[in-house]
């Protein structure tokens, strides 16, 4: 039997239904804090709670394209994403067997407050030591498998953190390196030695200075970096 032989007969159908997904973990900084933007859900299952922006992914399409769509259409942003793990755990849909693959953008404050979502859909919340909070600072928990989706795109994020460019992404191009150790911080979760983290991010070779000092701060300006950039691939 050769290949068109045995597609010609083949039966999908005699497989048990299987969906595939995306959930994207769409991450900010902003006021020193790290912060995820959740999207209210608007049918059932979990009606009315806040949850990560995924879809299902469509026959004819990368899954990349699918987080993307999930992305600009749940958060109202167009920006790079990047996938960091996969979610299959037989009961983690209530609706059917469905595996998320999951994705993270990161994005920098300014352009998260532009993010064109429609009033009262998306709500932006901080997250603090790992945990998820309230604007009002109470611990609160995502539906389905989310808190687990949010979990490990945080390890990854701070795995990453010395390998490679992406959380700058959380930072506007130019920035201090005050700035950055707030940010290493928040990723953290720990307070890092000020002249040791400065003496290891410049000597990493990561960045660059600008010759350029920040402007508009009530304190003493401070000497403006930039990334080296990295291309990172969608899928």
């Amino acid at each position: 039997m050769d290949d068109a032989t045995f597609l010609a007969s083949y039966d999908p159908a005699a497989f048990p239904p299987l969906a595939v997904a995306v959930d994207v973990v769409p991450l900010t900084f902003t006021n020193g804090a790290l912060c995820v933007l959740l999207n209210k859900r608007t049918e059932l299952p979990a009606r009315g709670r806040l949850a990560l922006p995924g879809t299902f992914v469509r026959a004819d399409e990368e899954l990349g394209a699918a987080a993307q769509r999930a992305l600009r259409d749940k958060a109202g942003l167009d920006a790079p994403v990047r996938q960091f793990h996969a979610f299959g755990a037989v009961a983690r849909d209530p609706r059917m067997r469905i595996i998320s693959i999951g994705y993270m953008a990161v994005v920098d404050a300014e352009v998260m407050g532009r993010a064109s979502t429609p009033l009262g859909t998306c709500e932006l919340l901080p997250i603090s030591g790992g945990i998820l909070r309230t604007a009002a600072g109470r611990r609160t928990s995502l539906p389905f498998d989310h808190d687990a989706i949010l979990s490990r795109a945080l390890a990854d994020l701070r795995r990453d953190l010395d390998r490679d460019d992406w959380a700058f992404g959380l930072l506007p191009e130019c920035f201090s390196l005050r700035e950055l150790q707030a940010l290493h911080e928040a990723i953290r979760g720990q307070t890092l030695n000020k002249p040791a983290f400065r003496k290891r991010l410049i000597e990493s070779g990561r960045l660059e200075a600008t010759g350029e000092m920040e402007t508009g701060k009530g304190f003493r300006p401070a000497e403006l970096y930039r990334a080296r950039r990295i291309d990172h691939a969608a899928d």
